[in-house]
C-alpha cells in the first residue's frame, strides 16, 4: 500500500497559512500530512516578499518534505506552481481558482484582460511598493458566500502584497508535465468563472464548485474531497 502524499496548501494575495487552517484539520482527520505555507511579505512572515522570493520559498517547502507531495494553489499562488511545481516529488498540481499560466503571463495580465473581475487592478491601491485591497473590497469579491462572522475576521488578517507578486511574467508551466487539477469556482467575483474556464481547459482535469473565490473557508470539506480525490488519482 502506497503512503499518502504530503499535501502542501499555498495561499493567494493578502492572506497567509492560516485560511487553510479548515481544510488542513480535515485533511489530518483522513489521514493526510498537510503543510499550509505561510509566504513571506510584510506583516506575514519573514523573508523575500517578491515573486522570485516566494518561488524560492516554495521550492524550499517541497524540498524540506521528505516522499511524495501534491501541491494546491489558491488564487495568486498558481503562478508559482507553474514556475516550481516540477520538482522531482511533486506528483501533482491542484489549482482552487487559481492562476495557471503560460509563460509570458502574469496574473495581472490575465485577469486584467477580461472584464467582471471585482478585485482587479482599479480595485486595489498600491502603496509604496505594496498593494492593498480594503476590508469591505475583499468582503465582497473574496468572501460573499461565508458567514459573516468569518467574512469579517478573514478581511480584517489580509496584509498587504509586493507588487511583483500581480505583476512578474512568468517563464515557466509546470503543469504541462505534472499531472494537474483546476477546481472552477462558479460564484467568484474576483477572478471570474469566464477566466478560470480558459485556464481550467489548459490541464488535465476539472470540476466547479458553487461557490466564491475562497471555497477553503465557505465549504472546507468539499474542497479537502477535491484535493483528496486528486491526491488518490495520482498517488494510488
Amino acid at each position: 500500500m502506497s503512503t499518502a502524499p504530503t499535501i502542501v496548501l499555498v495561499h493567494g494575495m493578502w492572506h497567509g497559512g492560516w485560511a487553510w487552517e479548515r481544510v488542513a484539520t480535515l485533511l489530518h482527520e483522513d489521514g493526510y500530512r498537510s503543510v499550509p505555507v505561510t509566504l513571506p511579505g510584510e506583516d506575514r512572515a519573514p523573508g523575500d516578499p517578491t515573486f522570485p522570493g516566494h518561488c524560492d520559498h516554495l521550492a524550499g517547502v517541497q524540498a524540506g518534505i521528505p516522499g511524495d507531495v501534491v501541491l494546491v494553489g489558491h488564487s495568486y499562488s498558481g503562478a508559482l506552481l507553474g514556475e516550481v511545481g516540477d520538482a522531482p516529488n511533486v506528483r501533482g498540481l491542484v489549482f482552487v481558482s487559481a492562476f495557471c499560466l503560460e509563460p509570458g503571463e502574469s496574473v495581472a495580465s490575465v485577469n486584467d484582460a477580461a472584464a467582471g473581475s471585482q478585485a482587479g487592478v482599479n480595485d486595489i491601491r498600491q502603496v509604496g511598493d505594496h498593494l492593498v485591497i480594503d476590508p469591505a473590497v475583499a468582503r465582497h469579491a473574496f468572501y460573499h458566500d461565508c458567514s459573516p462572522a468569518d467574512a469579517a475576521s478573514a478581511a480584517a488578517r489580509l496584509t498587504p502584497e509586493h507588487t511583483s507578486t500581480r505583476s512578474t511574467i512568468v517563464s515557466r508551466a509546470a503543469w504541462r508535465t505534472v499531472p494537474s487539477h483546476f477546481v472552477v469556482c462558479t460564484l467568484d467575483r474576483a477572478c471570474t468563472p469566464r477566466v478560470q474556464r480558459m485556464m481550467a481547459a489548459r490541464v488535465d482535469s476539472t470540476s466547479e464548485l458553487e461557490a466564491s473565490h475562497s471555497p477553503m473557508l465557505s465549504m472546507p470539506a468539499v474542497v479537502a474531497d477535491e484535493i483528496t480525490g486528486f491526491a488518490r488519482k495520482v498517488c494510488g
